[in-house]
């Protein structure tokens, strides 16, 4: 056998098995990013009863952590790059991240303080929380484009990626309400039923994370040592002087808003149209978040037919009809049918949003090259630590929107009332039946202004926000198909020449 076509079927062997051995293990990291991220508020508000100054104080520790840890991001992707050890410059952070968020989240959601006492220690494991998931998420993502420079292969291990990772947004999505909330509680009520999964969701996040670094195996440009430090000034510049890079995260920020604000409310609003029914809460999101998978599965076939503009046209298309059914079916339909309804159409707008979110991952990836192209230098981990830094601005976006809006319609009179009864259950004060009566009593009495508040700002505000990403994309990005691939000839022939890059 000739030793060009060996190299190839063991290039080919190398990448199917970093594919699989990389991809399967986000499940679990999503699991855990989706307990803290999408359930965490809604714990808060079911578990403890809060003043409107605690409401408000843990609202601002959620957005200034929130900011900071964005912030933090790019230092963590500058930190990445600078280590040097014989395991890589990413394994060794999605260890040790992984390890200590996995303690820091079971805490979360075990402890059992109460009044002030809790918002205090609320900030100090939030933050901790977010430098712990910072150090694991920036060595996992940034090491995705060292695998490959293919573009059919970042396509197919990207989509995988992604998929395997909307897996676990679809568990966490699907389990997490059902099992805490309704006649299915672990335990009976909502305290007992978080502390088990987060102990659960931990372990399978760890265990993950440890079938990466051991499993995956990065080409020797990825692990090998070089003398090249990114200092902080430097690391600024990667960023400020690629132009492209700068566009799209703007873009990520927008789509990340635009498919938040469904979710963020979504579970209050179903517990005010349909009862308190983890049941309904998992059916609808679910729908929402099988979406993603389905998008991360027909992805590369799309990417045959179709340019990055069109797929982009194409999401926001499927927001629109999503969100413009999702409102008149609000004032138009009751009943089993009604919820039948949201389901679909959360699907057409998960549908839309993921593949809009696939879209601007591959944007984001491929501006790596455009810096080497300009550069001459890749800086992987700088530039992918400006994926989750628009993710935790966006969030932190979202939580001001959630906090005014829940403010100003009086939210916390029902969660408390309803905390007041799972405590009581937790506390064997009560029987779970005498507190599923008293929370069906309280949401009968909830003003109905409050479901026609939150079902609004659920439907306008997306549409908004996934418009504008579109409209910058078409105005401001350049990569497309043919530039990128004149960029990887033009990279190549440098290479070859033995010229300087930049």
């Amino acid at each position: 056998m000739p030793d060009q076509m060996k190299n190839k079927l063991q290039g080919d062997k190398s990448f199917r098995r970093n594919k699989l051995f990389y991809s399967i293990p986000g499940t679990g990291r999503d699991m855990a990013y989706s307990l803290f991220n999408y359930f965490l508020l809604t714990y808060v508000l079911y578990t403890r009863q809060l003043t409107t100054k605690q409401f408000a104080a843990v609202s601002v520790i959620m957005i200034v952590c929130r900011i900071w840890d964005g912030v933090n991001d790019p230092i963590m992707g500058g930190i990445v790059e600078n280590t040097r050890t014989r395991f890589g410059k990413f394994k060794p952070w999605i260890f040790i991240g992984a390890v200590t968020n996995a303690i820091v989240l079971t805490v979360i959601f075990t402890n059992r303080t109460t009044d002030w006492a809790f918002v205090i220690l609320f900030c100090f494991l939030y933050l901790i929380w977010d430098v712990t998931y910072t150090m694991n998420d920036i060595g996992y993502w940034s090491m995705l484009p060292s695998l490959t420079s293919k573009a059919d292969q970042r396509d197919s291990i990207t989509s995988l990626a992604n998929f395997f990772a909307g897996m676990g947004t679809v568990f966490a999505a699907g389990l997490i309400p059902i099992l805490t909330a309704g006649k299915l509680a672990i335990g009976g009520n909502t305290i007992t039923a978080y502390a088990v999964v987060a102990v659960v969701i931990s372990i399978v996040f760890v265990t993950g994370q440890i079938m990466v670094c051991i499993g995956v195996k990065e080409p020797h440009a990825a692990t090998e040592k070089t003398d090249e430090k990114i200092g902080f000034i430097k690391m600024i510049k990667v960023i400020i002087h690629n132009d492209q890079l700068l566009w799209v995260t703007l873009i990520m920020l927008l789509v990340n808003l635009g498919g938040a604000l469904l979710t963020a409310f979504g579970t209050n609003y179903l517990y005010l149209e349909f009862g308190y029914e983890g049941k309904n809460v998992t059916l609808f999101t679910a729908f929402y978040a099988a979406a993603s998978g389905i998008i991360s599965l027909i992805y590369p076939i799309m990417t045959k037919r179709f340019s990055r503009n069109q797929l982009a046209f194409m999401s926001l298309c499927a927001s629109f009809v999503g969100y413009a059914l999702f409102t008149l079916t609000g004032f138009t339909v009751s009943g089993q049918l009604k919820l039948w309804l949201y389901c679909g159409e959360a699907f057409v707008v998960g549908f839309g949003y993921a593949l809009f979110y696939m879209v601007v991952t591959i944007c984001l990836t491929n501006t790596i090259e455009y810096n080497e192209y300009k550069t001459g230098s890749r800086n992987e981990a700088v530039i992918f630590s400006l994926r989750p830094f628009m993710a935790k601005m966006s969030s932190s976006i979202q939580q001001v929107i959630v906090m005014a809006v829940y403010l100003v319609i009086g939210m916390t009179t029902i969660t408390n009332g309803i905390s007041n009864l799972e405590r009581q259950a937790n506390l064997k004060q009560i029987t779970e039946e005498a507190k599923n009566a008293g929370v069906t009593t309280i949401l009968a009495g909830a003003p109905s202004y409050i479901t026609v508040t939150l079902r609004m700002v659920m439907a306008v505000l997306p549409l908004i926000f996934m418009t504008a990403a579109y409209v910058v994309m078409k105005k401001k990005t350049t990569i497309d198909e043919e530039e990128y691939q004149k960029m990887l000839t033009e990279i190549e022939a440098r290479k070859e020449d033995g010229a300087p890059e930049s």
